[in-house]
């Protein structure tokens, strides 16, 4: 792991521990934060590090806009299949975000 930039590591490990936080249940104030991040934040963050901008501004626009249209996307998906709960939206995205993380990883060893 010595190639693999550290904020990759945190974003895909602060996936898991707040997928499973959120999930095991968190006092309300602090279940809307890890919400917020695990659903909207980590995997807009973790989407955008894929690609090649380096604009703040338009960095943090764009992981606000892939965040929520990652949502939107699966949140429609799994409410077209008849699949939708929130624990299985939490999962799914703290998954996506982990995924990315694997893809950016695997990006900055090569």
């Amino acid at each position: 792991m010595s190639g693999v930039n550290r904020l990759t590591v945190a974003l895909g490990l602060s996936a898991i521990v707040l997928s499973v936080a959120t999930i095991v249940g968190l006092p309300a104030p602090l279940q809307a934060v890890a919400a917020i991040a695990v659903l909207v934040l980590l995997p807009g963050q973790a989407l955008a590090r894929l690609t090649q901008v380096t604009d703040v501004a338009l960095a943090v626009v764009l992981v606000l806009a892939i965040g929520l249209g990652t949502l939107t996307v699966v949140s429609t998906a799994m409410f077209y299949l008849a699949l939708w709960s929130w624990q299985a939206c939490v999962v799914t995205m703290g998954v996506i975000t982990v995924l990315a993380c694997i893809v950016r990883a695997r990006q900055e060893v090569a």
